[in-house]
């Protein structure tokens, strides 16, 4: 190859080169607008005042919404909550038969310093008779449950006031119930 095409070609590579590590440069040292907030609200959420985002133990009792009467022991559930709005959990309430209950799914927000409110919803996979005193026996179909949380003592416990709907498979409401809550960081 001739020594002035091979100079010439040297030197188109070595532009190249440069013009392509220019480029990749720019681009890595500005982030991009979607995964900047998502990092902060993440770092947010992890430090001092960190919010409702984990893994909560919640300890949950369930009332007669007209008298306050309590109903049945307290029982416990596992809830998590997601940094971008939404949550998941489970229960060990008694008073549905084994397999009945799905998973929690649903979404939460900031409503002040120290209030959020819920909204979830579990399907109820199959009907059950009643069977007193712990079960009133329950439609195929869901539960709604919507909360109030207040963090009233730092960000590692919180208490809440819940109210259920049960809908059954044609999403007609057959019964309501009231619940309140306490809640522990699980870490």
């Amino acid at each position: 190859m001739n020594p002035n095409r091979r100079n010439h070609f040297t030197s188109i590579i070595t532009l190249a080169a440069l013009a392509l590590a220019w480029t990749a440069s720019s681009f890595a040292a500005k982030p991009g607008p979607a995964s900047a907030p998502a990092a902060s609200q993440m770092s947010e959420e992890r430090g001092p005042g960190r919010g409702i985002a984990g893994v909560w133990r919640v300890e949950v009792q369930s009332y007669d919404c007209a008298s306050n009467a309590p109903l049945g022991a307290p029982f416990s559930s596992v809830l998590t909550f997601s940094a971008g709005g939404t949550l998941s959990g489970s229960t060990t309430n008694p008073a549905f038969a084994p397999g009945q209950r799905g998973i929690d799914q649903g979404i939460w927000s900031r409503e002040g310093a120290n209030t959020y409110r819920a909204k979830d919803i579990a399907q109820l996979l199959f009907t059950t008779p009643p069977n007193p005193p712990m079960n009133p026996g329950f439609e195929a179909g869901s539960q709604i449950l919507a909360q109030t949380i207040t963090f009233n003592e730092g960000t590692d416990h919180f208490t809440s006031r819940a109210t259920t709907e049960f809908l059954d498979a044609s999403g007609n409401v057959y019964r309501q119930g009231c619940a309140t809550a306490v809640a522990v960081r699980f870490e």
